[in-house]
This record gives C-alpha cells, sequence and structure tokens, in this order.
C-alpha cells in the first residue's frame, strides 16, 4: 500500500464537501496518571499546569491544535511521521503534538492514528484514518469509514482512542464508532443540541446547524464527552445515544476540547473559538468535579 499522506495545515480547512473553516484555536488537553494537566494555547506553545495549580510553559509554537499522551512512551524516542513529539527523548509518557489540523489520538494498542487522505491533494477533506505503528508501518484502520462519511456529507474534526480499544469520530454534526477490525458505527446523526447557542463557524450561515463537535473523550464507563464547539457547550452521549447538555460557555467562551482523569472532566475553552484568530483567541480551563462543581483552574485571558 502506498503511505498515506497527510495535508496538515488543510485537513479541517476542507471538511466535508459543504462545510468549511479558515481557521480555529486549538483543540488540544490531556492530563498525566499524576494529575497534570497540559494544553494548547494556539499560536504560544503548550500550557501546563501542576497538580499544585502552578502554570508553566513547556513548549513554545506558532502553531497548535492537537496533542494526545503516549502513556507506554512507545514514541519517546521516535516520532510519527508528520507530527512532533514536544516531551525529550525517553520521556515517558511521551507527548505528541499536531501544530496543523488533523486531530491524533494514541491506542490502547501501542499505535498512533490520524486523519488523512489516499488521494493527495484531491481529498477533499479528512474522511480517512491512518495508524501508525512505532515503526512507522501505516495502514489504512477502515476501508468503509469515508463511503459512510460521504453519505453523511461529513467529515472528522475529532478523534479519540477509548478504553475499549475503538476510536470515536466526531465530526460537523456526527458521532462514529471504529473498531479495530475496521467496522463502522453511526452512534448519532444528526446530533440534536436542543438547548444550543448557535454560533456558526466562521460566522457562515452556511455554517448554521451544525454543532461542529471538536474535542471528544471517552470514559471506562462507555460515557462519550464532546465540545461542541459551535453551540457553546459540552455534550454528553450515553450508550443509548442520548444527548445531554452538561456544561454551558458564556459567549466570547467555547468550548474546544475535553479529557477525562479519574472521573474528573476537564474542558479547553476559547474566547471567540467560532471566529479568526483576529477577535482575539485567548484559553481557559474548567474542571466538571465528578460531583458536578465546576472550578476554573486556568484563565489565560486575565492579565496578571
Amino acid at each position: 500500500m502506498k503511505r498515506a499522506r497527510l495535508i496538515l495545515a488543510t485537513v479541517l480547512l476542507q471538511i466535508g464537501f459543504s462545510h468549511a473553516v479558515s481557521a480555529h484555536p486549538g483543540s488540544g488537553i490531556v492530563v498525566d496518571k499524576y494529575g497534570n494537566v497540559y494544553f494548547i494555547h494556539s499560536k504560544t506553545g503548550v500550557v501546563k499546569i501542576s497538580t499544585d495549580g502552578e502554570i508553566t510553559y513547556i513548549h513554545k509554537a506558532t502553531d497548535g491544535h492537537w496533542m494526545c499522551l503516549d502513556e507506554q512512551g512507545l514514541f519517546s524516542k521516535t516520532k510519527p511521521t508528520y507530527f512532533e513529539r514536544i516531551t525529550p527523548d525517553g520521556i515517558k509518557p511521551a507527548i505528541l503534538y499536531a501544530g496543523g489540523g488533523s486531530p491524533i489520538a494514541m491506542g490502547s494498542d501501542g499505535n498512533f492514528y490520524y486523519c488523512g487522505g489516499q488521494k493527495g491533494d484531491k481529498q477533499p477533506g479528512a474522511k480517512t484514518l491512518i495508524r501508525e505503528t512505532p515503526s512507522k508501518q501505516q495502514t489504512v484502520v477502515s476501508a468503509a469509514l469515508e463511503k459512510i462519511l460521504n453519505e453523511l456529507n461529513d467529515g472528522i474534526t475529532g478523534l479519540a482512542a477509548a478504553p475499549d480499544s475503538s476510536l470515536y469520530v466526531a465530526c460537523w454534526n456526527s458521532l462514529l464508532k471504529v473498531t479495530m477490525d475496521g467496522r463502522v458505527t453511526t452512534i448519532a446523526h444528526p446530533v440534536d443540541v436542543r438547548d444550543c447557542d448557535e454560533d456558526p463557524a466562521d460566522h457562515n450561515r452556511a455554517n448554521r446547524g451544525m454543532p461542529l463537535l471538536r474535542g471528544i473523550a471517552v470514559g471506562s464507563d462507555g460515557l462519550v464527552y464532546i465540545a461542541a464547539t459551535s453551540c457553546h457547550c459540552v455534550l454528553k452521549i450515553a450508550a443509548g445515544r442520548t444527548v445531554q447538555t452538561i456544561l454551558k460557555a458564556d459567549r466570547p467562551w467555547s468550548p474546544t476540547g475535553v479529557a477525562i482523569h479519574n472521573g474528573d472532566i476537564y474542558v479547553l475553552e476559547y474566547t471567540n473559538a467560532n471566529g479568526p484568530a483576529t477577535e482575539g483567541w485567548f484559553p481557559r480551563v474548567r474542571k466538571i468535579s465528578k460531583d458536578g462543581k465546576v472550578t476554573t483552574i486556568a484563565d489565560l485571558s486575565v492579565k496578571k
């Protein structure tokens, strides 16, 4: 099989056949086993919130979209073909970083997953999942996925590895599950956000009616948590496909990324996430504790 090609900067810019986003702030947020939180501050770098609340920058960058944790450190002395590793050589867990638009995930099988294409520059958007081993062997995860996404008129906007080894795929208006043998299940389409504070991507009327699902996380109980960026909220989707809003953000804030650690949910939010960077992209992180309490643990919009 020919090596998969990745159009790093334009994967999300061309998603779907009728929807387009010209730019977007980062969605990358992860939590390590110790409880340290890492998130992307787009066009600035990667921020660490230590367990004692100290905030530091661990990586400087002028881009920034996605991150994932390699807890086993299988990529700690190498890196995926098209992506960066921002932790030092040999450090575990390794942090893998996507400066461009492709969502990424580290599977429990020890392989790295990203969204790419097999058709070069003619690929209309991210509709293919690629698996890459630590030895840089690449294969397509599911031959059926692109066909299903075309039928849904949708494209990949977020990606997460689930504890059961499957992959969950977030889209403009769909949630899909892909198993390691390539089977695809449509969990929800369309995604009905009844209390959506609609704010279409790029403020473009052509993108109305699309919640624009981005950051996604899956708990050990099978519950799925997704940032519905164009609805200014975080959704919980249960196995019965029930969609529930669990967190709202007042404008100009909107969720872009989600992570889970020990039952707590961490949400990355940005100001003006549905508009261009010229409107001002500033991040904050809010935590939803197991008891439902919501606290802000970092706010980089506040001048010190």
